[in-house]
């Protein structure tokens, strides 16, 4: 007869592959996670190691099971950290760490250091105690974030840019109006002065003013990512340059200069007016970094030839220096370390623009005076291809009349002045109904118009002018120190004779060029 309290083999059975299938799925559950579930004893020991585990970390299930997580897992940085608190969770049974979402470093098994999220809960089954964390890799994420941080960065750059452009462009439309002035006014000084010293003091000026233009056009070359225009230069001579520049500066504010010129460095292919934009911008910058420092003040200059065939040269100072947190923002446009009202924090900004449009670099690095370093590396560049001279243009006959339309006197009258040179009869009208009352009372045989003007400016000129006249088209040349948008604005008018450009400020063969233009686009009209 059967024992009663005998156990029922069947139900063991059943009870048996219940507990098997409620472990499988268990398991198959925690595999199936996208993060790293771990189970440690009381020590620390693994006990429990899931597929995400063995991805994230490297260490195959079999190979991990028993070893403690501070020898496997845990930096080794961490680990006397990771030991004490489960020292102390051991004397007082208080958790620091359990229950909370921590954000801490991991390692795999190729000793990589990686960030993960962290999750630890205390667990107790059959009167022990384990431990089961929740890690996330956030490697992905934080790489993400990166990305993110340099797209806004590189947007925050882009808008920058922008800004320093429609600055700049604004600024050199501002310029070029009285500098186109000065230009013009000094080179009719020159040709119709009677005392020699007169002259020579005209010829400085007119040189100084279109060194002004040039770097004005620098400026705008480089909103409009135009390439430099190349010729062969001496870097030394470059920086000679900028220290005769800057000189009477450096001497009083008594800061001494020491030479380090390589005196048989070769010729580079570069804009010359570029480059010395380059080296004024470093040595003004010096100065300004010395002048509240204790003597001795010293300035730094040298020059090398690069293994490529370049060169290079650097300009020091024992100033203070440039402020670790300000090391990598340096060269941004509008970021600087002068006083707020002594600088603009462009300087930098234009130089490694200048010099990156040549293939070159700027660096700020260490140096021997204990200031800052700033090293400029160019190299050799192409042979540019050499400018056909240009043939100077046969006088116009009196006859020839043309009407220069400026809304400003100076410089309306000033291009008429330099049009009287070449034999032109040049009459000025100040704004576009007049501009529109002498063309229909007059013939003339060219008009120069400024493009900005009130009243829709030179194109509302133009675009009424020529459909009265139809024959002023490819007689008209525009005049504009907007050499951004104003291209563009000048080719949309008319695309099958785009009329040409006179940039401001003009010289004589500029304005010589552009007659011979119209006289090409009239013949062949």
């Amino acid at each position: 007869m059967a024992d009663p309290h005998a156990p029922d083999t069947e139900d063991n059975a059943a009870l048996l592959a219940r507990l098997m299938e409620a472990e499988a799925l268990k398991q198959g559950v925690i595999d199936a996670a996208l993060d790293a579930v771990i189970t440690a004893d009381r020590d620390c020991r693994v006990t429990g190691w899931n597929a995400a585990a063995e991805r994230i970390f490297g260490h195959r299930r079999a190979e991990i099971m028993g070893k403690p997580i501070g020898d496997t897992i845990v930096p080794p940085h961490h680990r006397a950290g990771h030991e004490a608190g489960l020292a102390r969770y051991h004397r007082t049974g208080c958790p620091h760490v359990l229950g909370q979402r921590l954000e801490m470093e991991a390692m795999r098994a190729d000793g990589s250091i990686f960030p993960c999220e962290l999750s630890i809960h205390e667990v107790k089954a059959a009167g022990k105690v384990f431990f089961t964390a929740w890690l996330r890799d956030l490697t992905p994420m934080h790489q993400a974030q990166a990305e993110l941080a340099r797209q806004r960065e590189r947007l925050h750059q882009t808008e920058k840019m922008s800004a320093l452009g429609s600055l700049l462009a604004g600024v050199a439309h501002e310029l070029n109006n009285p500098l186109a002035v000065v230009v013009a006014q000094t080179t009719m000084l020159e040709a119709m002065a009677q005392d020699a010293a007169v002259r020579e003091r005209a010829a400085r000026i007119h040189a100084a003013a279109a060194r002004c233009g040039r770097i004005v056009k620098t400026f705008l070359a480089m909103v409009r990512q135009q390439a430099p225009m190349r010729t062969r230069v001496q870097v030394n001579a470059a920086i000679e340059g900028a220290l005769e520049l800057a000189g009477y500066g450096l001497r009083s504010a008594g800061i001494a200069v020491e030479h380090a010129l390589d005196p048989g460095l070769g010729t580079i292919q570069a804009d010359p007016d570029q480059l010395g934009q380059v080296a004024v911008n470093l040595v003004v910058n010096a100065q300004a970094a010395l002048a509240d420092r204790p003597e001795p003040r010293l300035l730094r200059l040298e020059s090398w030839p690069e293994a490529n065939g370049g060169v290079g040269f650097a300009v020091e100072d024992n100033g203070p220096g440039v402020p670790e947190e300000m090391r990598e923002r340096i060269f941004e446009p509008y970021v600087t370390t002068k006083p707020l009202g002594a600088g603009t924090g462009l300087g930098l900004a234009v130089c490694r623009n200048i010099l990156a449009a040549h293939g070159g670099s700027i660096a700020l690095e260490p140096g021997r005076l204990g200031g800052a370093r700033f090293v400029v590396r160019l190299p050799p560049g192409e042979a540019a291809e050499a400018a056909l001279p240009t043939a100077a243009p046969p006088s116009a006959a009196p006859r020839h009349r043309v009407l220069v339309v400026d809304d400003e006197p100076e410089v309306g009258g000033a291009l008429a002045e330099l049009l009287g040179l070449h034999g032109i009869e040049a009459e000025v009208a100040h704004d576009i109904p007049a501009a529109l009352a002498r063309l229909e009372d007059s013939r003339f045989d060219a008009v120069f118009c400024d493009l900005r003007m009130p009243g829709g400016g030179g194109a509302a000129l133009y675009r009424q002018a020529t459909a009265s006249r139809p024959q002023l088209r490819g007689r008209f040349a525009f005049v504009t120190g907007d050499t951004v948008a104003g291209p563009s604005a000048i080719a949309a008018l008319d695309a099958e004779h785009p009329p040409p450009i006179l940039e401001k400020p003009f010289s004589p063969q500029d304005v010589a060029e552009v007659l011979e233009r119209l006289r090409a686009d009239s013949r062949g009209a």
